[in-house]
């Protein structure tokens, strides 16, 4: 699912407004567009946060409310990933067509209904696409709905199609960490090995935090143990220990280092710059408050998680002969050979080297395995 399934971590707002016919969206810039604008152009962006909740509960005209949104779109890495949902949930009542059909989609996803799922994402993107060259708010959705696309073609199953459509999307979007995850699982169901293990090695760019999502790490377990490398194998057995022994120690400022959007959080609960702030608009006494819930939030979400992964951590070294899995026993063979440089190029893929000491922000989400299946040298059946 996209935006609408999200968790939110501070706001459970829902609506239940009926969808309406799509109708010209104002572009004239109100008091209340042009105030956003101020905040995040003085990197204000606490005051942002806060001043976005405050009109939340204001009247508000579509034309504004699609301004917001955009702003709020292209600065969710500053303000906070949770304020997407929250601010479509406070649509003024008059649907864009796009959020319709991206609507239907979510709708068809959580009933398990995929095919139709991805059609209805498919026409937002192409609408998307059809607008993105004259508006900013189309060029910042576009990304969402290829998401949204991803998703319901890995839950039809089209793994290879899902892969495609995942390759789409870049360091741009926000949510790109979780994007990688999921084409790592896509190409892992598709048997591809070299992508599957490309995205792992794409998560491990200096521009993602240090520890992998728990199931990355099962996943190249797995995967090393087809491609009988037992060296890389025993690598992450070590990279599992350092995790969990992480985890024992961390206090909540070292967690949210390893959780993205938490870290956006928790660098806006801490002292700002007061040249930046503007205190016109958003009084000391709000930003206090904000600050103070935030850092709440965020221990009291850390005190949940840590036990779960933990748990996730320690299930997976059990594994420890992963071919016993249901899931994934039959799903690829031992690997004899992999695709060489020359197959891969052919396949409109751009080839990094997974082991490379410095990433450029264009190659991540690039990467590909350029090795080979040991099992021939070893013997592996």
């Amino acid at each position: 699912m996209s935006l609408k399934g999200w968790l939110l971590l501070f706001f459970f707002a829902s609506t239940s407004m009926a969808a309406q016919p799509a109708k010209p969206v104002v572009v004239q810039k109100s008091e209340k567009v042009n105030n956003a604008l101020r905040l995040i152009a003085a990197k204000d962006d606490l005051g942002f946060r806060i001043y976005v909740q405050k009109i939340y509960r204001e009247t508000i005209r579509r034309g504004e409310w699609y301004q917001i949104k955009g702003i709020i779109n292209a600065s969710s890495d500053r303000v906070g990933l949770d304020l997407i949902p929250f601010w479509n949930s406070r649509n003024p009542g008059d649907f864009h067509e796009v959020d319709i059909l991206l609507g239907k989609s979510d709708d068809l996803v959580l009933s398990g209904r995929f095919e139709e799922a991805f059609g209805y994402a498919q026409k937002a993107a192409q609408k998307l696409k059809t607008e993105a060259p004259s508006r900013k708010e189309a060029r910042a959705m576009l990304p969402y709905a290829y998401h949204s696309m991803g998703r319901a073609l890995f839950g039809a199953k089209r793994f290879d199609d899902a892969v495609t459509v995942y390759q789409w999307l870049n360091t741009t979007y926000p949510d790109f960490r979780q994007v990688l995850f999921e084409k790592m699982w896509s190409a892992f169901k598709a048997g591809r090995v070299e992508i599957a293990l490309g995205a792992i090695a794409s998560l491990r760019s200096a521009y993602f935090p240090k520890y992998l999502p728990v199931e990355a790490y099962l996943i190249q377990a797995y995967l090393l143990r087809r491609l009988c490398r037992e060296a890389d194998l025993a690598q992450v057995g070590r990279e599992l220990d350092q995790y969990e022994r992480f985890l024992i120690n961390a206090k909540v400022n070292d967690w949210v280092e390893n959780d993205p959007s938490s870290k956006i959080l928790w660098r806006l609960s801490k002292p700002s710059p007061p040249q930046n702030e503007i205190l016109s608009l958003v009084p000391r006494a709000e930003r206090d408050a904000e600050k103070a819930k935030i850092a709440d939030a965020l221990n009291r979400r850390f005190e949940k998680i840590r036990p779960i992964l933990l748990k996730n951590l320690r299930t997976i070294r059990a594994f420890e002969h992963l071919t016993t899995l249901t899931d994934t026993h039959a799903l690829l063979k031992p690997v004899q050979s992999m695709k060489d440089r020359d197959e891969l190029l052919k396949m409109n893929l751009e080839v990094w080297p997974a082991d490379a000491k410095e990433d450029w922000l264009d190659e991540v989400g690039k990467h590909i395995l350029i090795g080979e299946s040991l099992c021939e040298k070893t013997g592996s059946k």
